[in-house]
């Protein structure tokens, strides 16, 4: 047996043995994250990927995800205003081109944007950060004495009302944008991001599931395979040096983002098959819990049925 067969081996051995404890571990993590988040009013409505995928509005709308509260969707009207919110997050947190120990300022930001050739609403189509990176940015903009934008200022309530800036807090914030009247968001591909964001959700609230993540990422992939991902996420702008977050983005785009529009076995040099085997393993290796059905579940279908609370508490004006 070669090298890499007898690691598929003995990753599948562990898999098999070991499935009954990890579901242990992660029911038991995720108890814990729940004992451990400190109490809140219930200030955002709880809402499921579908409701929230359905969902239409001209403000910035929060929501809880049901199924997992901790991750807190913040629904855009449109992408300019997503990026007036998370755009000098994501250039702290997670680009290569710009500095880690800083927050840029408006105009080095602009100046950075001008460099990549993008603007302020095609910088992330979406957006994802854990609670620790919202605490590392807003401090460094405060030590620095950085001027926030409205939107930004108005993040930076949502986080403090979830209790996510108090030290070693857990949770996330995912963002999508609107897709009604978007000239770039279309309905599917409004449901390609939340899908794919969700699952980053799901990455940082349960440190089971990322302790999953990254143990099929370093004993069922190859070292070329791990490569060709990492190539093609630093070609889009991702900080290579950062190795969570390139395990972190490679399953959610591997197993979580099936559309080929978004992204296809070629263009990580990967046979389908061989992806759709990846894609296999990685699904039936999962604990059960919510994202283990999402994984393979079709992408919500687009109605707009009324939500409890859509105009109400959870939602403010951008502009």
């Amino acid at each position: 047996m070669s090298p890499l067969g007898a690691s598929v081996m003995r990753f599948c051995r562990v898999r098999r043995s070991g499935l009954k404890l990890a579901i242990g571990i992660l029911l038991a993590a995720m108890t814990c994250a729940r004992a451990a988040a400190p109490a809140r009013r219930p200030a955002f409505p709880l809402a499921s990927e579908a409701a929230i995928f359905n969902h239409v509005g001209h403000r910035f709308t929060v929501f809880r995800f049901r199924d997992d509260p901790l991750i807190v969707v913040i629904d855009c009207p449109d992408l300019e205003a997503q990026g007036l919110m998370f755009d000098r997050i994501a250039a702290l947190i997670e680009k290569a081109a710009t500095p880690r120990d800083r927050v840029l300022d408006e105009a080095a930001f602009h100046r950075a944007l001008a460099a990549a050739n993008l603007s302020v609403a095609t910088y992330y189509y979406g957006n994802d950060y854990p609670a620790a990176a919202l605490r590392r940015f807003y401090r460094l903009a405060g030590a620095e004495r950085v001027t926030l934008t409205k939107q930004e200022r108005r993040l930076e309530q949502i986080a403090r009302e979830e209790g996510f800036l108090r030290p070693g807090a857990n949770g996330a914030v995912i963002s999508i944008p609107q897709a009604a009247g978007s000239r770039r968001v279309g309905w599917q591909t409004r449901a390609v991001i939340l899908r794919h964001e969700l699952a980053h959700g799901a990455y940082f609230t349960l440190p089971a599931y990322r302790a999953y993540v990254h143990h099929f990422y370093d004993t069922a992939m190859t070292a070329r395979e791990q490569a060709a991902f990492r190539g093609f996420l630093v070609a889009s702008g991702y900080d290579p040096a950062d190795r969570d977050l390139i395990v972190n983005e490679t399953i959610a785009y591997m197993v979580f983002t099936r559309d080929p529009n978004f992204f296809a076995a070629a263009t990580v040099g990967l046979s389908a098959a061989r992806l759709a085997s990846l894609r296999r393993r990685f699904v039936g290796g999962m604990p059960h819990f919510w994202l283990r059905r999402m994984a393979s579940a079709p992408l919500p279908a687009h109605h707009a049925p009324p939500l409890p609370g859509a105009s109400g508490t959870g939602s403010f004006r951008d502009r």
